[in-house]
């Protein structure tokens, strides 16, 4: 049984050393033993800042170590996939940057390479499923509040986190700059997205989605436009619900009865933070002290939508899942 669970990093670029730095100092049940540096500058930041007792210049020597337990995996998103299922099959507990992939077949791998090691934990990041707000809000919504959610609107200035802040690029507008609003979208949602088509406007991207049951989504992309307050709307045919990405103690509820309430979260955790929630579920996780609870799968469907939204703009077409 473990009582401390010792991690490994892959990727020491701008995300992997600040997250880096955030299980150093703040998750006390994650303990960082080692680090891949693939330049001199992260070998001296391992070395130096982090004092690291494992610093090597090769993945397959860190996932091989018999004294890690669980491997982060940061840096260029394009040999996650590869480097994720290296290390599940190597017995590791792995922790993934989002986008788990960028096209759906190695997402599926890396889901597949999960599913085959159940006594592992597999986890992709997620600023959605830990933040204390949206988990109010879902439950106002499941609760039945505003009935059945008809439409749904927000753009990609909502979130804002490491992830966003320091991903390296893919190349996609969309998978860069929407994959955790697309994520909401799909967790509030009671029905599967089925068509999606997608329209551009000079730097401004317009997605929208609808499901089986004829609920839509309307998502905004502006890339160059640096936006610090966001909002979601969230339409049933009973009420609405708006969220502002401001505000994280309270948001607003409309009743079709007139009356527009201000509800506020109790949330327990004195740290908000999400990444720093997310890494402390982790390893609760990985110590046997949280249920296992699935999220591949998860990312899984979320690279489907954020692929089909990329070929709907690129063909100009709608494009069925």
């Amino acid at each position: 049984m473990l009582y401390q669970v010792k991690v490994g990093i892959l990727g020491l670029e701008q995300q992997g050393e600040r997250y880096a730095h955030l299980l150093k100092d703040h998750i006390k049940d994650l303990t960082l033993m080692g680090a891949v540096g693939r330049t001199q500058k992260e070998l001296l930041l391992a070395k130096n800042d982090l004092s690291l007792e494992y610093v090597y210049s090769d993945e397959k020597s860190l996932i091989e170590n018999h004294d890690i337990d669980a491997v982060c995996i940061f840096g260029d998103p394009r040999r996650r996939p590869l480097l994720a299922i290296a290390a599940i099959e190597a017995g590791k507990h792995v922790f993934i940057a989002d986008p788990v992939a960028l096209n759906v077949e190695d997402a599926e791998s890396v889901h597949k390479a999960a599913q085959s090691r159940p006594s592992q934990f597999v986890m992709v990041s997620s600023l959605v499923h830990f933040d204390a707000q949206l988990s109010a809000a879902k439950q106002i919504i499941e609760r039945g509040d505003i009935g059945v959610i008809n439409h749904i609107s927000l753009d990609s200035a909502f979130f804002s986190g490491l992830n966003r802040q320091y991903e390296a690029s893919s190349g996609s507008s969309i998978l860069d700059n929407a994959l955790d609003e697309i994520e909401l979208c799909q967790w509030l949602l009671t029905d599967q997205i089925t068509d999606v088509e997608v329209t551009t406007n000079n730097n401004t991207i317009i997605c929208k989605g609808l499901t089986r049951k004829s609920s839509s989504i309307n998502l905004i992309i502006q890339p160059a436009i640096k936006k610090e307050q966001s909002y979601i709307n969230i339409y049933g045919n009973k009420g609405q619900v708006l969220i502002s990405n401001t505000n994280n103690k309270s948001f607003k509820l409309y009743k079709d009865t007139g009356e527009k309430v201000d509800i506020y979260h109790d949330g327990t955790e004195g740290f908000t933070f999400s990444e720093y929630l997310q890494l402390h579920h982790f390893g609760q996780t990985v110590l046997g002290k949280k249920r296992k609870t699935p999220n591949t799968n998860l990312a899984v469907d979320v690279i489907k939508l954020a692929v089909a939204f990329e070929k709907a703009a690129l063909l100009s077409t709608k494009v069925s899942l």
